[in-house]
């Protein structure tokens, strides 16, 4: 996924104005709204401290990605601020955010939003791919950059997945988090597939590849899933399944989060689940 698809460079802030993690969520929801880019900044800035309140999506490695579901939207957009003296963000990791990453999108991409946090967790995971962020000299550098490592990103993450999968030095720490990110771009190809009027051949191409990656048993059940109760793989907010909006105990949740070497599925509807 290209992520620049969702983010201006209006909205990218190179040296944030905030000192706490509360006005950092302020000014970002407010730059979206004050670039008209979403009305109603009241009901998404509720929703985004809320989820804070619940758990800090301070992911770990200087990197955040608050979020929150907003109806009214008629496609995901992206904030982006940059710390470059980090900021308290009670992180998993209890060290300093340098890059938050605000993220509003309608209840009917899901799958979208799945895609795009997923594709900035992996993509600033590397340590050179974020020092590239941090150390752009202006909002546009950082789009620019941002851009080509998304657009690089895109054209190897099957390959590299592929791998993964079947290299068996790699294999010795299994990593199901592999799983869940093909499930969730076989998910994206499939809506694409049923919406597009052109390039039918090319998506359908690009599905098969993916199928012949994911593991045959969670294959099975996604294709269960996607004929009965779709969409198979979603997330989890505020502990609570997005598919049937039930919640789940938060320690469940918090080992969901923790352990890469299973992949889960939600308690009451049985859909995968992806927990940031």
């Amino acid at each position: 996924m290209v992520l620049t698809k969702y983010v201006v460079k209006s909205c990218i802030v190179p040296h944030m104005a905030a000192t706490n993690k509360s006005d950092a969520l302020r000014e970002l929801t407010r730059l979206l709204f004050d670039k008209k880019k979403m009305d109603n900044m009241g009901a998404a800035l509720d929703q985004i401290l809320a989820r804070e309140i619940t758990e800090s999506t301070g992911i770990g490695r200087g990197l955040a990605v608050p979020h929150a579901r907003v109806p009214g939207l008629k496609t995901l957009m992206c904030a982006i601020g940059r710390v470059p003296e980090g900021l308290d963000f009670q992180a998993v990791d209890r060290k300093p955010v340098h890059l938050i990453f605000l993220i509003c999108y309608p209840p009917g991409e899901q799958t979208t939003y799945l895609n795009f946090i997923a594709t900035v967790a992996r993509l600033l995971k590397d340590p050179q791919h974020q020092q590239g962020m941090l150390s752009a000299q202006s909002a546009e550098e950082m789009f620019n950059n941002l851009e080509t490592l998304s657009e690089s990103f895109a054209e190897n993450q099957e390959l590299s997945l592929k791998k993964l999968k079947t290299d068996p030095a790699i294999q010795k720490v299994p990593d199901a988090h592999a799983d869940l990110i093909l499930m969730a771009r076989l998910q994206l190809y499939q809506e694409m597939l049923a919406t597009a009027r052109t390039g039918k051949s090319q998506i359908m191409r690009r599905i098969e590849t993916i199928r012949g990656l994911v593991e045959p048993r969670i294959l099975n059940h996604y294709d269960k899933l996607m004929k009965g109760r779709a969409p198979a793989l979603v997330a989890v907010e505020g502990d609570t399944c997005q598919g049937c909006f039930m919640r789940l105990p938060t320690k469940f949740v918090q080992q969901v989060r923790q352990d890469p070497s299973h992949i889960y599925t939600c308690t009451n509807c049985s859909r995968y689940i992806y927990v940031v």
